[in-house]
């Protein structure tokens, strides 16, 4: 229990049977800096913490929505699985945040909710995502060496050995620079099939910049998110390019970081899932600088539109089912 004074947190270990048994209790005081930091957020009277919580409201009703669109069914489902939406990566940090109200979504569903699903992760020393690889290796379990790549705002991909081993990192930028160009530029929330770049050309200057950002060269374990590749952070060298040829840069960029990542691991195939494996543009330029085959989730069964909230579905499950996973090799944390 922290109270309004934010001095410090109180603890209490308690055994509770016919009788309520105290074991042992604690205090850690609070630092100077992190009480004044509590109390002016409060004295703020919400301020952007207001902001966040009443978004985090809307989209937890939002959630709600998708999950009455399933049907009555989906009323007996033993869990939901919702990760929510991250507002704040920073994992050398230590910090990550996903909006999302459980207890609601719970109350709004009638069934039992697992969420938060990157914090644990963190805690133990790992990236905390992706973690859809999880699943990835779940699907393809038993097949060939692949790759599965996710192209949502952010592209991750996942390197499967044939056996039951997997790696996982995030690659960098997946379709958030390209939408955010295109509709400053074009209007509407995406370039459809990669049409508006296909008519531009790689600006090779500007594609050398890009590649020269810092994150590309890390090692995985590694992941990122807005603060690295929000469309602010690149707006000034893009503005200095035609703007289609711009856009076609952008594409030429991400289909690169795919094909150089499954070419390094040596896989015969990648298989694409997320908005952009709609993105014919894209998916034709990583087919001509990938040697394997490139193909979609749909082969395994699992539509490339759905296959990230099938992977949260799993994960609520082998929470229930207490099934460790082993996050070594894809966040770095430790087996869960």
């Amino acid at each position: 229990m922290t109270g309004t004074s934010a001095d410090g947190a109180d603890a209490v270990l308690a055994r509770f049977g016919k009788k309520i048994e105290i074991l042992a209790s604690g205090r850690a005081d609070a630092s100077a800096d992190l009480a004044a930091e509590l109390r002016e957020l409060a004295r703020e009277n919400g301020g952007s913490v207001l902001r966040a919580m009443t978004a985090r409201r809307e989209l937890t009703l939002l959630c709600a929505d998708a999950f009455d669109a399933l049907g009555a069914e989906a009323k007996g489902a033993a869990a939901v699985g919702c990760h929510g939406q991250t507002i704040l990566h920073r994992p050398r940090a230590g910090l990550t945040l996903q909006l999302l109200d459980g207890a609601l979504l719970a109350e709004r569903t009638g069934v039992d909710v697992v969420c938060d699903f990157r914090a644990r992760d963190i805690a133990s020393g790992g990236e905390g995502a992706p973690l859809a690889p999880f699943f990835h290796r779940e699907v393809f379990r038993g097949g060939g060496p692949c790759a599965v790549v996710n192209l949502g705002g952010i592209a991750n991909i996942t390197i499967l050995d044939g056996k039951d081993g997997a790696r996982g990192w995030d690659l960098g930028p997946g379709n958030m620079l390209m939408d955010g160009w295109h509709a400053e530029h074009c209007g509407g929330a995406f370039d459809a099939d990669g049409a508006w770049a296909a008519g531009g050309k790689t600006d090779g200057a500007l594609l050398a910049r890009l590649r020269a950002h810092p994150f590309l060269s890390l090692p995985p374990p590694k992941s990122c998110g807005r603060e690295e590749f929000d469309l602010s952070c690149f707006r000034g060298m893009l503005s200095a390019a035609n703007p289609r040829d711009a856009q076609a840069t952008l594409l030429e960029w991400t289909a690169g970081l795919v094909a150089a990542a499954a070419t390094a691991a040596n896989v015969g195939a990648i298989h694409l899932c997320g908005g952009g494996a709609k993105n014919g543009a894209l998916r034709r330029r990583i087919a001509e600088l990938f040697a394997g085959e490139v193909l979609t989730t749909e082969v395994a069964g699992v539509a490339p539109e759905l296959m990230e909230a099938t992977a949260f579905a799993w994960l609520a499950k082998t929470h229930i089912d207490g099934e460790p996973l082993n996050a070594k090799t894809i966040t770095g944390g430790k087996t869960r």
